[in-house]
C-alpha cells in the first residue's frame, strides 16, 4: 500500500509538473506561466520581439525536452501498472526534467541578457520584496489556522 501510495505521488507531481511546463513553453503573454524562471516584471523591460525571438530560437530544444519528460513519464506509468521495476524509468524521468530545467535556464539567461545593470538592479530589489511578501502572508495564514484551532493545518504550511 505504501509503494502504490508512493508512486501515485510521484505521478502526480510528475503531472504537475508537465502542466506548469506546458504553459511555460506558450511563451509570454499566457496565463499560467508560473513555471518560468523571468520574473514577470521583466516583460515590461524587454519587449515583446526580444522574448519571442529568445524563445523562437530554443523553441524545437524547448519541445524535445517536453517531448522526453513526456515519453519518460508515461513509460514510468506504463511499468507502474504493469508492476515492474521502476528504477531506471525514474532515472530516465530525472534526467528529462534535468534537460528541460537546463533549456529552460538557457531561455531565461538569453532574455535576462537583454536588461542593463540598472534593470537588474531593479529586477533583483522587486524579486526581493515579493518574496518578503510571500513570506509574510504564509505566515498570517499560519497564525490565522492556529488562532481557529487549526494547528494540524498550520504544521503542513496551509
Amino acid at each position: 500500500m505504501k509503494r502504490l501510495f508512493g508512486s501515485a505521488m510521484v505521478i502526480g507531481l510528475l503531472i504537475a509538473a508537465c502542466i506548469c511546463g506546458t504553459a511555460y513553453a506558450k511563451g509570454p503573454g499566457h496565463r499560467g506561466g508560473h513555471d518560468s524562471l523571468v520574473p514577470p516584471m521583466v516583460r515590461h523591460m524587454v519587449s515583446k520581439s526580444q522574448i519571442h525571438s529568445v524563445i523562437a530560437s530554443e523553441k524545437g530544444n524547448l519541445h524535445s525536452a517536453f517531448a522526453a519528460v513526456k515519453a519518460a513519464k508515461k513509460q514510468l506509468e506504463d511499468d507502474l501498472i504493469a508492476g515492474k521495476d521502476t528504477a531506471g524509468d525514474v532515472s530516465a524521468l530525472q534526467a528529462a526534467h534535468n534537460s528541460l530545467l537546463s533549456e529552460k535556464v538557457t531561455i531565461a539567461q538569453k532574455i535576462l541578457a537583454n536588461l542593463s545593470s540598472a534593470q537588474r538592479t531593479q529586477v533583483a530589489n522587486f524579486v526581493s520584496q515579493y518574496r518578503s511578501l510571500n513570506e509574510q502572508q504564509r505566515q498570517q495564514r499560519m497564525s490565522l489556522f492556529q488562532q481557529f484551532g487549526g494547528a494540524g493545518a498550520a504544521e503542513h504550511g496551509q
